[in-house]
């Protein structure tokens, strides 16, 4: 039978979590047809990626152990993992907990993965599965009805019966004017970039953004022995939430799959963003009584106090909000699949910022040390930032705030996250794609796809072999920085892949 290329484009977590799951899936049930699978990767090193690759052992999960197991069903497999090496986790990462509400290093999840690829690479040579670790950049891309031709950067050409696109999380794409000073760095990520270029320990840095990347730039600098300032500035100035040491469970009553869909039948109309603003006010309400809800917005107040506010009710398990929302993980993205392209805006604009900093908080450890960084004066956090501009002849740069108020900084660190509309993504493929019209743009963010089988929608190649996986999906799936939200995809989009394979056997017999 003629062999077939399953082509990975992307090393990282999403792209090893597709490969692990083909592998286990032919493994279980072989293909008539010799398989080969290409995995494509410009960095040297396959499996931690960017994020799980951080050499600062400061960097932890933002998501508890007992979440980040890398086979679907089983969310327990990294727990798990760590007791079987146990003899290692606690000589390369002391003081490791090794249990479902930890939050342990992020490079030690790194080396998880590693040793996972690792391991389901030699389980595929001993099953005939011809595996090729190609340490390149594919930066442009064919797509016919049938095939997928996949140009590197040497000049290569792969061509795949199905590819997969799983690029992962791309840098921010919105201060490109600062890109002329040799003291911005676009990213945080690698960390080694933000110690090599800033080496004055006493030097005034600013931090675009305050979401967990921007907190994650802070622990690098500090970690390293960084003293000067820490100013962290965004449009909002809204901090995470902290999470408790252990996920409260909430029973939910009103904002429930049921009353949702309830709604759709009674109204005899789509979702709207209101009603489940109204259904999670109702919800908060059952618990802690009628509310003004005014009081809950937290921009321009004090962060510290927030913080330490913050601080008590994880502690106590007491934040409400949190528990409803982390209540929500199984159901959010059907209840996301149901809010129409101009709802999802809707909801990305009003609700999306008190969502995430809820949905994604800090570990309890970090909360405590940012605490004493803002307590110590290091670092400050500033709201209503407009813009940002180098001033070479003086070798600073000044930060604006929407009142007219400016600051001097020496170094900038572009925290603000990734970009979500995909002509802002700088993925050399992607936009060669979208210059060809064979991926579409998707207003919600990143591009369209098939949310059951990760097929992407190609204009003029209905079935073309084309899939992905991770950030370029985000207006489709939301949850895609949730590693155990893409492994339950990435096992629908590995079903999907080898199915449509067992078809073209079937539709296509030997000779």
């Amino acid at each position: 039978m003629q062999a077939k290329t399953i082509a990975i484009v992307g090393g990282g977590a999403s792209g090893v979590a597709t490969f692990i799951h083909l592998v286990l899936k032919l493994v279980v049930e072989p293909s008539p047809a010799p398989i080969s699978l290409v995995i494509i990767e410009p960095r040297d090193e396959f499996g931690p990626g960017l994020a799980y690759g951080t050499g600062q052992k400061g960097h932890l999960l933002n998501t508890s152990a007992g979440l980040m197991g890398i086979f679907a069903e089983e969310p327990l497999h990294f727990v798990d993992w760590m007791r079987a090496n146990r003899d290692f986790v606690e000589k390369e990462y002391p003081g490791t907990e090794i249990k479902p509400e930890a939050y342990p290093p992020r490079n030690l999840y790194g080396h998880y993965l590693q040793t996972m690829f690792d391991e389901y690479v030699e389980v595929a040579k001993r099953h005939s599965i011809d595996v090729e670790l190609c340490n390149e950049e594919a930066v442009d891309a064919d797509v016919t009805d049938d095939t997928v031709t996949l140009t590197l950067a040497s000049g290569r050409q792969i061509q795949a019966d199905v590819a997969v696109l799983a690029t992962g999380t791309p840098k921010s794409n919105n201060f490109n004017h600062l890109e002329r000073s040799p003291n911005y760095l676009d990213s945080p990520w690698p960390e080694e970039r933000l110690t090599d270029t800033i080496t004055d320990k006493a030097a005034t840095v600013c931090i675009l953004g305050a979401s967990l990347t921007a907190l994650d730039a802070v622990i690098t600098l500090t970690n390293n022995g960084h003293t000067g300032p820490l100013k962290m500035f965004s449009p909002d100035g809204l901090l995470p939430r902290v999470q408790s040491p252990k996920e409260v469970p909430f029973d939910r009553q009103m904002l429930t799959m049921a009353n949702i869909r309830k709604l759709i039948r009674e109204k005899k109309r789509p979702l709207r963003t209101k009603d489940l603003f109204r259904l999670f006010q109702q919800e908060a309400e059952r618990v802690m009584g009628r509310q003004d809800w005014k009081r809950f917005k937290r921009i321009d107040k004090p962060q510290l106090d927030l913080l330490n506010e913050d601080i008590d009710l994880a502690l106590k398990g007491e934040n409400v909000f949190e528990n409803i929302l982390y209540s929500t993980r199984y159901d959010s993205f059907d209840i996301w699949k149901l809010l129409p392209p101009d709802q999802k805006l809707l909801f990305l604009k009003w609700l999306k910022p008190y969502n995430d900093i809820n949905r994604h908080a800090i570990p309890l450890r970090n909360a405590e040390r940012l605490r004493g960084f803002m307590e110590s004066g290091q670092l400050t956090v500033t709201a209503h930032s407009k813009e940002v501009d180098w001033h070479a002849e003086e070798n600073v740069f000044y930060v604006t705030t929407d009142d007219g108020k400016t600051e001097q900084v020496d170094y900038v660190i572009n925290a603000t996250g990734p970009a979500s509309n995909i002509e802002k993504m700088d993925v050399p493929i992607l936009q060669q794609l979208l210059s060809k019209h064979l991926i579409t743009p998707y207003e919600p963010g990143g591009i369209r796809a098939d949310v059951d089988t990760l097929q992407l929608i190609v204009p003029d190649h209905p079935d073309a072999p084309l899939y992905g996986i991770g950030h370029l999906l985000i207006g489709e799936l939301l949850d895609t920085n949730a590693l155990w939200f893409l492994v339950a995809r990435t096992d629908q989009l590995t079903n999907a892949i080898l199915r449509r394979l067992s078809y073209e056997r079937i539709a296509q017999p030997a000779d």
